[in-house]
């Protein structure tokens, strides 16, 4: 039978379930066929909700209620009985109808459970479990674009629930569609995972992952959003599983090295990244990350040679010069740094922290109106940047515009009230100016 076909009959086949099955003693309420083994506690509320119901047998709730004992202690058979005696009575309570398409699942009867949970919905259509539940139940009937479309309609309505993107995640990947999937989740980690709504080990969401069997490539991807979220403990055992084997990969040598630097491994990463270097010896990207490596480890020399050919391969790395203005102004080279630096704002002309160092740089050279000009243009692609309002202040104080430069680190202090050492300045300008 087709699923368009089942769901056009989709009402007559609910009357059988409401109406059918009806299991239980002589009186109709359903019980289980022994109490034996059953914790006491449980057994007395069991008992209990029974007796509500012998009170007044023409109420739903009682009937539900008893469901719901019935569910929560995995006694499924009688759970089903009592939701479906519930919904005889009012066939219309969509949370009956959600809970009895969980029973049904859990009995292994798939259809009856999409049945249920599709009446659900129709009853209430704002509920995303309902959706991403549906979803889970047709990919297990092999119907994969109704289910990709059940998922889907999960995440609109509640995008921070992670269990729309992991269904969708597996509709695509029964689709062959393994790389987008990766990427979904890559994603999607990215962007949920600052609260933590993923609160489900990351373990649970990686096993899904290999589970799926990706390729390479997207395992590579997933472990490197995880890194990029502070995950990098869990990124690093996969990445180095990985390293087993794909020794050589570029990729992955890179963004294992980035990972040993990130958790202070620095040596470690260090010798990752000169590997990845000697497999790959005109990667413009492994040379960069190389040469931060070696600067971290005050080996300046060999980080300036890593950056000359960089640049030797891509002359218009922006980032290459900066790296390198970065490390010449470590080595108080001001000139050679400011030069750098004017060569990486060619690239990145609105890149403020840039403008910031190029301006420290020529602040150093005593180029004071240059600097002030610097500050000046990256604070119109900035205006409330604390650090660039303050260093305008000292600009313009060391070029004699007391007024200006008291003005702009009021600014800053104003951003940033608690700055140790801006309050205190600021005094001194205005008492050297009043006397």
């Amino acid at each position: 039978m087709t699923w368009r076909l089942r769901f056009t009959i989709g009402g007559i086949a609910w009357l059988l379930l409401t109406l059918g099955s009806c299991n239980g003693d002589p009186d109709g309420i359903p019980r289980p066929a022994s109490l034996e083994g059953v914790d006491p506690q449980v057994a007395e509320l069991i008992e209990n909700g029974i007796a509500v119901i012998e009170e007044d047998p023409d109420l739903a709730f009682p009937r539900a209620g008893l469901g719901m004992i019935y569910q929560a202690h995995e006694l499924f058979e009688p759970a089903r009985v009592a939701y479906r005696q519930a919904l005889a009575i009012e066939p219309d309570n969509a949370r009956w109808l959600y809970h009895l398409a969980r029973v049904e699942r859990q009995l292994e009867d798939v259809d009856a459970a999409v049945i249920a949970i599709s009446r659900s919905i129709e009853l209430e259509p704002g509920y995303a479990p309902s959706y991403w539940r549906r979803g889970g139940w047709r990919l297990s009937l092999a119907d994969v674009g109704a289910a990709e479309a059940d998922f889907r309609k999960a995440i609109e309505i509640a995008p921070q629930d992670p269990a729309g993107h992991l269904g969708l995640a597996r509709a695509l990947i029964a689709q062959d569609r393994e790389q987008e999937a990766a990427t979904l989740l890559a994603e999607r980690h990215l962007e949920l995972v600052e609260g933590d709504p993923w609160n489900r080990d990351d373990a649970w969401i990686l096993n899904d992952i290999f589970r799926f069997k990706l390729d390479f490539a997207a395992q590579v991807q997933f472990a490197a959003a995880l890194a990029s979220v502070g995950r990098e403990e869990r990124a690093l055992t996969v990445f180095e599983g990985l390293l087993q084997t794909h020794p050589t990969d570029a990729g992955l040598l890179l963004h294992l090295g980035r990972t040993y630097l990130a958790l202070e491994r620095r040596e470690e990463g260090l010798a990752t990244l000169e590997r990845g270097i000697e497999a790959h010896p005109r990667d413009p990207e492994m040379l960069g990350e190389a040469a931060v490596a070696n600067h971290v480890l005050d080996q300046t020399d060999r980080a300036l040679e890593l950056l000359d050919l960089a640049l030797e391969i891509r002359p218009d790395d922006g980032l290459a010069h900066a790296r390198r203005g970065e490390i010449l102004q470590d080595m108080e080279q001001y000139p050679q740094a400011a030069a750098s630096y004017r060569r990486a704002l060619i690239y990145h002309p609105q890149d403020t922290r840039l403008m910031l160092l190029y301006g420290d740089c020529l602040g150093h050279m005593g180029r004071y109106e240059v600097a002030s000009e610097a500050y000046r243009y990256a604070l119109t692609l900035d205006a409330n940047n604390a650090d660039l309002l303050a260093r305008f202040g000292f600009m313009l104080h060391q070029l004699g515009r007391f007024a200006d430069a008291e003005d702009a680190l009021a600014r800053a202090l104003q951003i940033e009230p608690d700055h140790p050492g801006w309050s205190k300045l600021l005094e001194e300008w205005r008492q050297a100016g009043q006397g």
